[in-house]
């Protein structure tokens, strides 16, 4: 798994590249959490092949996390896959989901 954090206004946006699994899901804890500083933080998923149960534990932590400093985490570009799990494990409703990151980022 690679991930990669750029700037797009006011957006910190964490590309996201693989599967996250086990190792995966701290990769993802390691490069998150110290951007949850009550901002804005958008998660790029297009690229993600499969999600874990441990990664999705971080992606809640990370989602409650940002909301308590008041800030936004946004997920977006979900994959096919990574997508079905999230509307079949109920998981759709925990988070903000956007179809199109590129154009969430601009009109903010």
């Amino acid at each position: 798994m690679t991930i990669t954090t750029t700037t797009q206004g006011a957006w910190t946006v964490l590309s996201i590249v693989g599967k996250i699994d086990n190792a995966g899901s701290e990769e993802l804890k390691a490069a998150v959490f110290p951007l949850l500083t009550g901002g804005n933080v958008a998660i790029d998923c297009s690229l993600v092949e499969y999600v874990t149960s441990s990664g999705f534990r971080v992606l809640m932590q990370a989602e409650k996390e940002q909301r308590q400093k008041g800030g936004t985490l946004v997920l977006g570009n979900l994959s096919t896959p990574v997508s079905s799990f999230f509307e079949i494990a109920g998981l759709h409703t925990l988070f903000k989901i956007v179809p199109d990151l590129k154009a969430t980022l601009a009109s903010s």
